[in-house]
């Protein structure tokens, strides 16, 4: 692996880990949680994260062909949570909306959020998958894998940063301008969730092509 091959698989990653689009999924999903609470899950989504990836890097391969799982079941299954994430922010309403005691319960077991669906499969999804599995077919020597795992831990800490700062994050880049995004990146990820379905689907059933 070359340095312009590895600057072109950390470019390609930062464009699948969408950190913009994250970030706003992320406000979103933990609106009514207390700061500290934000900060864990923004830990352990950057954990979630590093394991996804360095699994993927060395056994992703070896791992979808023994539990018989492809990547169009993959991206199949990651475009209906997507569409349901990308619809929920696309209605989402700026005044406060009624509140109620199964809030509060939904809200203490939103820890999961950080492992489903903010590492997997918003951040890293079927395309940043299916980018380590052929970056890994492409560079199968041990030395380009120790190479690629630094990337991925880099950019996974660089991500948890952007989460753990979230308002801070916000602040510098505008309020305004995060709703704004929060509502196209709902569009945004909705559509590419129907891609996803579609290129899934088509995956799953060749005729229909």
């Amino acid at each position: 692996m070359t340095t312009s091959d590895a600057i072109k698989f950390m470019v390609a990653m930062i464009i699948m880990m969408n950190p913009l689009g994250s970030l706003s999924v992320f406000l979103q999903l933990t609106l009514k949680m207390p700061l500290k609470k934000q900060q864990d899950i923004a830990v352990s989504c950057g954990i979630a994260i590093t394991l996804i990836m360095l699994i993927t890097v060395w056994s992703g391969q070896q791992l979808l062909m023994l539990l018989g799982i492809t990547i169009p079941s993959f991206r199949f299954a990651g475009g209906i949570i997507l569409l349901l994430i990308g619809l929920s922010m696309l209605q989402s309403q700026e005044s406060p909306v009624s509140h109620t005691l199964e809030d509060d319960v939904a809200a203490k077991e939103r820890d999961s959020i950080a492992v489903v669906p903010l590492a997997l499969p918003l951040i890293i999804g079927p395309g940043a998958i299916s980018t380590l599995i052929i970056a890994d077919n492409d560079f199968p020597q041990f030395l380009n894998k120790l190479w690629m795992s630094g990337i991925c831990v880099m950019l996974a800490i660089g991500m948890s940063l952007i989460l753990f700062y979230a308002h801070p994050v916000a602040k510098l880049i505008g309020t305004s301008i995060i709703k704004v995004v929060t509502r196209i990146m709902g569009m945004i990820i909705m559509a590419i969730a129907v891609g996803m379905l579609a290129e899934g689907l088509l995956g799953l059933f060749p005729a229909l092509r």
